[in-house]
């Protein structure tokens, strides 16, 4: 069983902190790429795998008109098998796409909106870069709510410049009151090669790490008082509404990406796709496949990523289940960095299972880092 992800790089716009890779395309451009796309995902896999996820990110997948995005869809349905619950996930610019929009999708298969609210502040959404406002963000929730999407998510940062902890619990109050199933809430992070990058610390004004800290905990707290539960660092849900697709991740399951810069993860290997958009059509073109590299994953690879990643998840990770992928007991791999965590309670073993305890979540990447 795999997850498939699907890798739409255009934007209305470049968002100041955006380091991920997408640009501004041209229709003739997303048409060519378009057809790049179902021509990798029809000489990718087969008939015989099955996947129950599947994820359009970006970049703004809904930049797209929804017959494009349902003629890429329809491609990954007649290579691989969907299960009858599949989630099917769509990442969503609310200033990209209205009523009408949201109802083709949906019909045509969409179950899940993963919707990039980011502020519930005009001003601070300015400040990111962002195409929309919070109005046009409440105007598509209860646009996907009237044309049946009932999984949704909401997209929250904090630490943005000019924010402060009114402004922060403002935006939550505000995106808990649009009723989503799943709420996901990143700290900012300033990434070489954005505009965010070359504008002095003291003039972008972020918030500093005890601010962050001290917004980290409260978003926690609050969030856990409207029914949603903390499953991974910065994911919540309500009951079962977790992100599937997602969660192979964090449980290094297989997922094949598909599209341009997009990455895989199948059959103890990996594999990285040609990141330019124009390279990646070429290749497509002329020989059906965009990888440009592949690796073997160590064996001592997967069992630390086994770890550090699993230890993302509140629930943590399972001895048991250690024992069953690796035919070794977590001790005898990572006894050193256990017993250090142990015993200065930065990790909690209970039951089987080993977690990091609430109190540690923030500091959770020093925490890894000792099982990498």
């Amino acid at each position: 069983m795999v997850g498939i992800y699907i890798h739409i790089p255009f934007c209305a716009a470049k968002c100041n902190y955006c380091d991920f890779n997408s640009h501004v395309g041209t229709q003739c451009e997303q048409e060519r790429y378009i057809d790049a796309l179902c021509r990798e995902i029809e000489c990718c896999g087969g008939g015989e795998m099955t996947a129950d996820t599947v994820y359009f990110g970006g970049g703004t997948p809904t930049i797209l008109k929804p017959e494009r995005l349902l003629r890429i869809l329809t491609a990954v349905k007649n290579r691989f098998r969907l299960t009858d619950n599949c989630e099917i996930t769509t990442e969503c610019n609310p200033g990209t796409v209205g009523g009408a929009e949201l109802e083709g999708l949906r019909r045509g298969g969409f179950n899940r909106l993963s919707i990039g609210m980011q502020s519930a502040e005009d001003e601070q959404l300015k400040a990111l870069g962002r195409i929309h406002s919070f109005e046009d963000c409440r105007k598509c929730v209860i646009a996907a709510n009237a044309a049946g999407f009932d999984n949704l998510s909401v997209d929250l940062m904090f630490g943005l410049p000019n924010q402060d902890s009114d402004s922060w619990k403002y935006s939550l109050e505000q995106a808990a009151e649009l009723e989503p199933s799943h709420i996901s809430a990143y700290a900012l992070k300033i990434e070489e090669g954005t505009p965010f990058f070359e504008i002095p610390a003291d003039e972008l004004n972020i918030a500093d790490e005890e601010l962050s800290r001290d917004m980290y905990d409260f978003c926690n707290e609050f969030l856990r008082q409207c029914g949603f539960r903390r499953y991974e660092i910065s994911n919540f849900s309500k009951k079962g509404m977790e992100s599937r697709h997602n969660l192979k991740y964090w449980r290094c399951e297989d997922y094949i990406g598909i599209g341009a810069g997009a990455h895989s993860c199948r059959d103890g290997r990996r594999y990285f796709n040609i990141e330019n958009t124009e390279d990646y059509i070429r290749s497509v073109n002329e020989c059906g496949s965009a990888v440009k590299a592949s690796i073997s994953i160590s064996a001592a690879d997967k069992m630390s990523e086994f770890v550090y990643l699993g230890l993302r998840l509140a629930d943590g990770i399972s001895e048991a289940e250690f024992k069953a992928r690796f035919s070794a007991n977590i001790d005898e791999v990572f006894g050193a960095a256990l017993k250090l965590n142990l015993n200065r309670g930065t990790l909690i073993r209970d039951e089987g299972r080993i977690y990091i305890p609430e109190r540690y979540v923030y500091v959770s990447n020093a925490i890894m880092s000792d099982f990498v």
